[in-house]
């Protein structure tokens, strides 16, 4: 792990004006956390700073959208954590030389991994086009990649996986009678059963918050894992944002989708067995945000975090 900290600066018209801050930064082979700590920026009633890690390249600096920053009342207190699938491709990970903060103004704030003199001001934006892909396809690739996970753990906890991945996932009718009331997964759910599960899950109970993924490493460590969770990726990248669902009792993990009995096999095989319609969440989306379809809505699962995020 490596450890090292600078200075943020603000910008203007690619000059470095004045120190406002600083940013502690703790690396790793294939993940790291950016801490950023700042105070007197000159944010002219603005409260949002958009957020991009970049590197150079023949003489360009590229940066990577990360995500935006909220509350910023100037100061900013704020914690980055990615990985090698948050820098556009695998590869540049070992290329990002520093963050930049951009107001809603275009006013600039970096801070530079090698101190040396960066043209932050005329910084090209690398875009990424994620392709919505079929269930079959997605279904067919999470297989291959659940396959592998399974290869590098115990034998006998490899079978006990496999038999759960099997298309019967039911359980015996005997165990379902016993345990109906207190274990229900999106997949026994029929589709004609939807006034009880809007029963369980009343919109009156749940407050909502969209989230970036970087924005997982808000919870705890234990939390961290799932930033790489297959079938949560996917759904980020169709629909570019997670929620958070908090019912009053616990914390619930909300990945966007649409419901249908394949797609609830894969939910739940990869943790998140609890699904959730659109209309019973309070959350205003965007047209890339959000499907028309009437199944669209998260699939959940409980993590451990404070309720206020």
């Amino acid at each position: 792990m490596k450890r090292f900290i600078r200075y943020l600066y603000e910008y203007e018209q690619g000059r470095r004006l004045r120190n406002v801050g600083f940013i502690k930064v703790e690396q790793g082979e294939d993940e790291c956390a950016v801490h950023i700590h700042g105070k007197g920026l000159h944010m002219k009633g603005e409260k949002k700073l958009q957020l991009y890690l970049f590197y150079e390249e023949n003489g360009e600096c590229i940066g990577v959208w990360q995500g935006t920053v909220d509350n910023v009342n100037p100061a900013i207190n704020y914690r980055l954590y990615y990985t090698k699938e948050d820098v556009g491709i695998p590869e540049n990970f070992m290329k990002i030389n520093g963050m930049i903060l951009e107001s809603e103004n275009g006013h600039k704030y970096a801070a530079v991994w090698d101190d040396m003199p960066v043209d932050v001001d005329r910084m090209r934006v690398w875009q990424q086009k994620p392709e919505r892909v079929t269930i079959v396809e997605k279904l067919e690739r999470m297989a291959r990649e659940k396959d592998a996970e399974e290869e590098e753990r115990a034998p006998e906890e490899a079978v006990i996986q496999k038999e759960r991945n099997q298309p019967e996932m039911h359980r015996p009718v005997e165990e379902q009678n016993e345990q109906r009331e207190q274990m229900i997964t999106a997949e026994q759910i029929p589709m004609e059963e939807e006034q009880d599960v809007e029963g369980q899950c009343p919109s009156c109970r749940f407050q909502c918050s969209k989230i970036q993924r970087n924005e997982l490493a808000r919870l705890p460590r234990c939390e961290w894992k799932l930033a790489n969770n297959s079938f949560l990726l996917h759904g980020y990248y169709n629909y570019h944002h997670l929620a958070l669902i908090d019912d009053g009792k616990g914390l619930r993990l909300g990945v966007p989708g649409i419901y249908h009995p394949q797609e609830a096999k894969a939910a739940s095989a990869f943790g998140f067995a609890e699904f959730i319609p659109i209309q019973e969440i309070d959350l205003e989306l965007t047209e890339d945000e959000g499907d028309e379809s009437e199944q669209f809505g998260y699939w959940c699962r409980y993590v451990k975090g404070p309720r206020a995020f």
